[in-house]
């Protein structure tokens, strides 16, 4: 991890890829932070507990891929697939099928949000963006 005065919380320096990233990460986190302070999960203390995680998992992804750490970027990766992830467990906890719910698991929330969701998973997954922190993080 770089010392305490070169960390920063965004790096313009970084691929196209990466840091449009980080800036969908950040976006999300705000959503979620805005969800934890109005309520957004009031039925299940699961849901709270996973919207937190999720709020941190972003803040960390973009946090660490902006300090080009190969954890921030793992992070970055999971926390890209938790809305779809967490779909897909509350469709298996309810006991539901998941051909008949297909796509309230894949299309989180409305199509806007969906796109938004892909978008971010495309960006960290391109080939740009894992070959630059396979070279180059740490």
């Amino acid at each position: 991890m770089p010392p305490l005065h070169e960390r920063r919380w965004y790096n313009p320096r970084l691929p196209q890829t990466l840091v449009i990233s980080q800036w969908l990460l950040y976006f999300n986190a705000f959503w979620a932070l805005f969800a934890v302070l109005t309520g957004g999960v009031k039925s299940s203390a699961i849901g709270a507990a996973l919207l937190v995680a999720t709020l941190g998992a972003n803040v960390y992804g973009a946090y660490g891929i902006a300090n080009e750490l190969k954890r921030g970027y793992q992070v970055a990766v999971v926390a890209s697939f938790l809305p779809i992830a967490v779909r897909l467990v509350i469709v298996v906890i309810t006991g539901a099928s998941i051909a008949r719910n297909l796509v309230f698991i894949l299309v989180p929330g409305d199509i806007i949000n969906a796109i938004f969701v892909y978008a971010l998973i495309a960006l960290l997954l391109h080939q740009q963006s894992r070959e630059h922190q396979r070279i180059w993080f740490h």
